[in-house]
């Protein structure tokens, strides 16, 4: 008698816990649906993505004219048509003296200092904003004189 008691109150307990296991999953179910799916719909790939970019786009290295230093341009959108444009130098490492680059120029940007890169230094970057220009903005230009 008392082994029929103790399995009727077993099986009342397992009532209880399988409507709190069905509390839950209905419970889980409807916070779940609360949330509505993130889904973009783009035009095109160009309204994909109009906010600013956080890393520069760098092209490939080029030897300047005498083969001592080579250089590099790079892009970085910032947003609202506003780009920053970069110029890198770097000095080979078999080269002996300092060069001297000045008058650089980007377009009608100017970089208001003169670069200076060296056995110690050899590498040196300058940069132009400007919200006139786009990604294609023209050619950079400088002076390079060897200096001891």
């Amino acid at each position: 008698m008392a082994l029929i008691r103790l399995y009727k109150g077993r099986i009342r307990q397992l009532s209880h816990m399988n409507y709190f296991a069905l509390f839950l999953f209905v419970l889980t179910t409807v916070s779940g649906m609360a949330v509505p799916p993130t889904v973009r719909h783009y035009k095109s790939s160009k309204e994909a993505f109009k906010g600013p970019d956080r890393t520069i786009t760098w092209r490939a290295w080029h030897q300047s004219p005498k083969g001592d230093f080579r250089f590099r341009e790079g892009d970085r959108y910032l947003g609202g048509q506003v780009w920053e444009h970069y110029l890198a130098f770097e000095l080979h490492s078999a080269s002996p003296g300092a060069i001297k680059l000045s008058m650089i120029h980007l377009g009608s940007g100017d970089v208001a200092e003169d670069v200076v890169i060296r056995p110690g230094l050899r590498y040196a970057i300058v940069k132009v904003t400007n919200d006139t220009m786009t990604a294609h903005k023209g050619t950079w230009s400088w002076t390079a004189q060897q200096i001891q």
